[in-house]
């Protein structure tokens, strides 16, 4: 892989440059060339401004999309963002989720208003710019003024004429702007021909208007969920779901620091849900972190190990349990390891729910970076591992056991034609599910008995409720036993 030597911006570091290179004969900047940058003011020299927001919304969505970094990575990196009070913090993550999200329609948009040539850095700081206008309603001034000062900051000052005249250009042409592009423009050519092919153009419009939007704020609880909703003045969803309209920092939320529940999708909750009555039962978790469907198997009596293959998640999977003051036996495993096969055969399993590693299409409108990717996941490597994954899993079970499987993606690959290879190996068969297991996810049922949940599944449901039409994850879920079972 070619070496990264692109600079990197700092609100600490304060200077625009490249590592190593030599100094040059002072000229007039190019469009595209960088000059050098005025020191910017450390963390700490002065209070933080709007446009110091900006300033690290730009880098976090710098090292996402020129870098390819994960989201949560990006903002664990950035100290600036560290340092911010809660309400710059939310403003800082809104900016840059809604900038991911609709990155396809930004790009479009600039592509009539820019030449081609004008530096990368430049365009992010114009889409920061339209973020704001189009899709966030902020103030005009504040998003034109903000903009005009961070492209001088990152040291483009000649171009900051060219940022105030779009900006303003789309104050005065927002309506028409608004209507030229659709949601759709945010996916990927692949990935949108994927989705209308296996889901149809209807559809894939409808998923794509969903993945736009902000998601909701689902959550899972112990006890009482109708008294738990009230306390967090959310509505019941689902017989597990709490659906909360609250965007802050879920810390301060009631009953946090007690341990009362944890934030999970609608979607990605139903599989522990489909498991039935698992109350003593020996249940193994694998690819567990960050624990949120072992916290609903401990929830619901049963006997637990969880099981993941990276030391951190495993780490973070341990925080969540301790805070719910849960516990569960933990191995950190690779789960295709021979030798952990062996174990795993001898201590019998009654059951088994892999939520197997995919290209986690489903969870796009949560996963904004993934819209941004230079490169779609392999597909085929993926389903290949899954089909390992439960081959094994199959084979470690009491006779009588079963196992969830499921995936939080929106490809066939990853869903279908994994059970279908299982199928057709001879090493496993359904156990269908019911249309009253799956609630309000019954349009999800297949005539295999297995379940395609699709981002507006519930929008789609008999729950006609405002909380309903906000949508859900995307997920493949099937129930399998061993063949000779």
């Amino acid at each position: 892989m070619e070496k990264d030597t692109r600079p990197r911006l700092s609100l600490k570091a304060g200077a625009l440059k490249k590592a190593g290179a030599k100094k040059r004969k002072k000229q007039r900047p190019k469009t595209n060339a960088a000059p050098k940058q005025k020191r910017l003011p450390k963390s700490g020299e002065d209070s933080q401004t709007s446009a110091d927001s900006r300033l690290i919304a730009f880098n976090i969505l710098d090292a996402i999309i020129g870098r390819q970094q994960m989201l949560e990575a990006a903002f664990a990196n950035s100290e600036g963002f560290k340092e911010l009070e809660a309400r710059d913090k939310g403003l800082v993550r809104l900016i840059v989720a809604t900038c991911l999200r609709r990155h396809g329609q930004l790009s479009a948009l600039l592509q009539r208003m820019i030449s081609d040539q004008t530096a990368a850095p430049v365009q992010l700081v114009l889409k920061i710019g339209l973020t704001q206008l189009l899709f966030l309603d902020l103030s005009q001034h504040a998003a034109t003024d903000t903009a005009v000062e961070l492209v001088k900051k990152i040291g483009f000052e000649r171009q900051s004429g060219l940022v105030n005249a779009v900006l303003r250009r789309t104050i005065r042409e927002k309506e028409v702007l608004r209507t030229k592009t659709t949601p759709a423009d945010n996916l990927s050519k692949d990935l949108r021909a994927s989705w209308q092919k296996n889901w149809g153009t209807e559809q894939t419009a409808a998923i794509a208007e969903l993945a736009a939007q902000t998601p909701p704020l689902d959550i899972t609880g112990t006890g009482d969920v109708a008294a738990l909703a009230l306390k967090l003045e959310g509505s019941p969803l689902t017989q597990q779901t709490i659906r909360c309209s609250f965007d802050g920092d879920i810390r301060n939320m009631p009953d946090y620091d007690a341990g009362n529940w944890w934030v999970q999708d609608a979607a990605a909750a139903l599989p522990v849900h489909l498991m039935g009555d698992v109350g003593g039962k020996n249940i193994w978790d694998l690819c567990a972190a960050p624990g949120g469907k072992t916290a609903q198997l401990i929830a619901k009596g049963a006997t637990v190990t969880a099981v993941d293959k990276e030391a951190a998640r495993i780490e973070r999977l341990r925080a969540n349990l301790k805070r719910l003051n849960m516990q569960a036996a933990i191995k950190t495993a690779d789960i295709l390891d021979d030798a952990f096969g062996r174990t795993a055969k001898q201590q019998n399993i009654d059951m088994i729910l892999l939520d197997a590693p995919c290209s986690a299409t489903g969870t796009i409108r949560r996963r904004p970076d993934i819209l941004v990717r230079a490169e779609r996941p392999e597909l085929a490597s993926l389903q290949e591992i899954q089909i390992q994954m439960l081959k094994n899993c199959l084979s470690w079970l009491k006779p009588e056991g079963s196992v969830l499987y499921a995936t939080c993606s929106l490809e066939p690959e990853e869903g279908e034609e994994v059970v279908s290879a299982i199928l057709q190996y001879g090493l496993g068969r359904t156990l269908p599910f019911s249309a009253a297991e799956l609630g309000p996810f019954a349009p999800a049922l297949t005539p295999e008995g297995w379940a395609r949940i699709l981002p507006n599944c519930l929008a789609e449901s008999n729950l006609n409720s405002d909380a309903a039409r906000l949508g859900n994850d995307g997920f493949f879920i099937a129930r399998l036993a061993p063949s000779a079972a």
